[in-house]
């Protein structure tokens, strides 16, 4: 009987010793957890975007010779500047010219059988009113004044032809370029369609861009956007999308003008924006029953707040006071209500 009650007095004494460490242990996980905060302010962050792209130039035509001739002189060197007007090419204009001057007098001798017509014509018409030849006489100078009308025209066409011709024995540039390429020399000959020399507009450049499905919304609603390129920035925005779309790599070209100053021709860089909204990094989301969201530090008590919109491992957009403390540390052993202390200087106590 002693010995029975010695054994129960013993268990008793074991049960006891576990309800107490059992009530430590419960103590001490009711403690409040450490955390440091941080204000939501300096944690947002204004996202940046880039894609490659390209300076294009708006006119790069290849000046060819619009007669047959000799060729007396090509003025310009690859690299030169030309504005506008200037000669680039002189050719031998002889045999034009002396065209133009036969087409010039066939047209002399056309208005002089038209004039000699219209006045058989009228002679006719008065000879006939004293019945003094028949109608068939009077249709048949109808007639000649007829024919000579369309010598006439047809002659005056051959002018202009013969001129245009002439015209065409000096190459000038159509806008103010630089030279990219001399095809020809001096006192070599030219036919019609022979590429004399290559130029490059020295304005109006514009980038182009192909983007992802996924930055095509960003772009649109980018505040700014510039062109980077060998440490250079410049402004540029959109001035079209192309409504085609590159099934090999699934991207959507973009032509974007340049705003202030413009890099050459043929430069590689990137286009690069900033999105609307800034952003909360991925790192400071957690996920609590199935939601992501971040631990806002509410007197001492951290609060869950949801963020329907984010997504995992991308920064989310955040709606909320700027000012609100955001828990960084230890926020990963958090739910929602639970009692906190901080020892981030001015965070709390």
């Amino acid at each position: 009987m002693f010995y029975t009650s010695r054994i129960l007095l013993g268990h008793a004494l074991a049960v006891g010793t576990l309800l107490l460490a059992l009530t430590g242990m419960h103590v001490a996980l009711a403690e409040p957890v450490p955390v440091r905060t941080m204000r939501l302010a300096d944690l947002l962050e204004v996202p940046q975007y880039s894609a490659p792209a390209t300076v294009m130039p708006h006119n790069t035509p290849r000046l060819a010779a619009e007669i047959d001739a000799r060729i007396l002189e090509v003025a310009v060197e690859v690299g030169d500047p030309v504005i506008r007007g200037q000669v680039l090419v002189r050719l031998d204009c002889r045999r034009s010219d002396s065209v133009l001057a036969a087409a010039r007098a066939a047209l002399e001798r056309t208005k002089t059988q038209q004039q000699f017509a219209a006045e058989q014509l009228t002679r006719a018409r008065n000879l006939k009113k004293n019945k003094s030849i028949s109608e068939e006489l009077l249709d048949q100078r109808r007639t000649d004044l007829a024919v000579a009308e369309a010598d006439r025209q047809s002659a005056e066409e051959a002018v202009r032809q013969a001129a245009i011709d002439s015209g065409h024995c000096e190459i000038k540039a159509p806008f103010d370029a630089v030279v990219t390429e001399r095809l020809a020399s001096t006192g070599g000959f030219a036919n019609r369609g022979t590429v004399i020399v290559g130029l490059i507009e020295a304005s109006g450049q514009e980038v182009s861009a192909a983007l992802r499905h996924e930055q095509i919304a960003g772009l649109r609603a980018a505040e700014s956007i510039s062109f980077d390129a060998n440490g250079d920035q410049y402004p540029v925005s959109v001035r079209a999308w192309l409504p085609l779309a590159d099934t090999a790599s699934r991207t959507r070209e973009v032509r974007l003008a340049f705003t202030a100053g413009s890099a050459i021709a043929g430069t590689a860089g990137r286009i690069t924006w900033t999105g609307p909204h800034q952003l909360l990094p991925a790192d400071y989301l957690v996920r609590r029953d199935g939601r992501l969201g971040l631990f806002l530090l509410e007197g001492d008590r951290a609060r869950f707040v949801a963020l329907p919109e984010a997504e995992d491992g991308r920064p989310a957009r955040v709606m909320l006071d700027p000012e609100s403390l955001l828990i960084t540390d230890g926020r990963q052993r958090l739910s929602d209500g639970d009692e906190v202390w901080t020892n981030t200087p001015g965070g709390g106590s």
